[in-house]
């Protein structure tokens, strides 16, 4: 599957998708290494973290995927892990608070191969 957006749009999708993402480990729905091997994924990390039109907060959440699930190996991270979670996904609200959404087009477009493999 592969989701296109115009980049003004970007903070919006990945903010959103973070909070899901934060959320659904505070839950223990998803696994912490779900954020490791997805938002904090090179690939998609790597661009995010040198964007200009990324802000610092959003930059800042997708950084620190990667210590959720590390925090968990110490004595008490689970309390840290949570802490830090929460930590998140109210930078993630913030983003969205600040989004001019009368100025921004939200459309998206997708396209989905079942042949696609990772």
């Amino acid at each position: 599957m592969k989701l296109e957006t115009l980049n003004k749009n970007a903070e919006f999708y990945i903010a959103s998708l973070a909070l899901g993402v934060l959320e659904g480990i505070q839950q223990g729905i998803i696994s912490p290494e779900a954020g490791i091997w997805s938002l904090a994924r090179p690939s998609f990390s790597n661009d995010v973290l040198k964007s200009t039109i990324i802000s610092d907060d959003l930059k800042y959440v997708i950084a620190c995927f990667d210590e959720i699930d590390a925090l968990s190996s110490f004595d008490g991270g689970e309390v840290r892990q949570q802490q830090m979670i929460n930590e998140l996904k109210e930078r993630c609200l913030s983003c969205l608070q600040v989004i001019d959404y009368k100025n921004i087009d939200m459309k998206m477009t997708s396209s989905i191969n079942d042949e696609d493999a990772l």
